[in-house]
């Protein structure tokens, strides 16, 4: 039979690459994302004789979130994989912030996320099979000054998978959280994430977005609960442990204050 992903943030970047994976290995692929017609575009643009539907959604909007998942239910639609890869950065002293930016970067990668994930692990429990992928990320295991909100909600990220696959045990559905150091997207734009004037994307080496996407489809295949992708995401996660809290909110201090929070 073949089998059905459920991909949100599809339009670009991690998504449209994991999109194009799926869709190349034979699977029929549904993609959300906000905008419509960049939507579209990136639809079309896959290979495959199966194509792909879409869904235009603001994922960070509950009632529109509820109205996708209940139309999901209507038609009795619950996919093989869901892969949880949209999300928000905002970055900058926190006390500064826009709370509107940062409200809805905690609705997207927080609220819909855990809610996107109860869906699918609720039904694809009681089918008795099912893999759910989170995009986590390196920073998820580090206090992260000037970028703290985004690095928390990738924790929330990170513990909810873990403990998720954990009680899923048994019953035939995977749990996964990937966790990749910055890729070379959109992501760090001004507007978005606004990493660009940080040192951390002069000093370490990204990855690009067909590297992650790659790392997903591992983890479904080899039904992997945490996967690093490259190795400056491993010294990231590996040295959380280890180093002294001062030193380490120091280090990232430097690392993310950039510029622009600095003036």
């Amino acid at each position: 039979m073949t089998k059905t992903y459920l991909i949100t943030g599809a339009s670009d970047g991690i998504g449209l690459a994991t999109a194009r994976l799926a869709a190349e290995s034979g699977a029929a692929v549904l993609m959300v994302a906000r905008d419509a017609a960049k939507l579209q575009a990136a639809a079309d643009a896959l290979p495959g004789d199966i194509r792909p539907e879409i869904a235009a959604v603001d994922l960070a909007d509950a009632p529109a979130l509820d109205g996708f998942l209940a139309g999901l239910d209507a038609r009795g639609y619950v996919p093989d994989v869901l892969v949880n890869n949209a999300g928000a950065g905002a970055s900058g002293a926190f006390a500064d912030a826009d709370w509107g930016k940062l409200d809805a970067m905690l609705r997207l990668n927080v609220v819909a996320l855990a809610h996107l994930s109860h869906w699918a692990a609720h039904r694809m429990k009681a089918r008795g099979n099912g893999s759910i992928v989170n995009l986590s990320a390196a920073v998820a295991t580090r206090p992260t000054p000037y970028f703290g909100a985004y690095a928390a909600t990738k924790a929330f990220v990170t513990n909810l998978s873990l403990a998720l696959s954990s009680e899923l045990r048994g019953t035939g559905v995977h749990v996964a959280a990937v966790h990749p150091p910055a890729v070379r997207t959109s992501f760090s734009d001004a507007g978005k994430a606004d990493l660009r004037s940080t040192l951390v994307l002069k000093l370490f080496p990204s990855v690009g977005p067909m590297t992650v996407a790659r790392a997903v489809m591992s983890a479904v295949r080899h039904k992997r609960r945490s996967v690093i992708v490259g190795p400056v995401a491993g010294i990231v996660m590996g040295t959380a442990p280890i180093m002294p809290r001062g030193l380490d909110l120091a280090f990232m201090t430097l690392l993310f204050k950039g510029k622009r929070a600095a003036a």
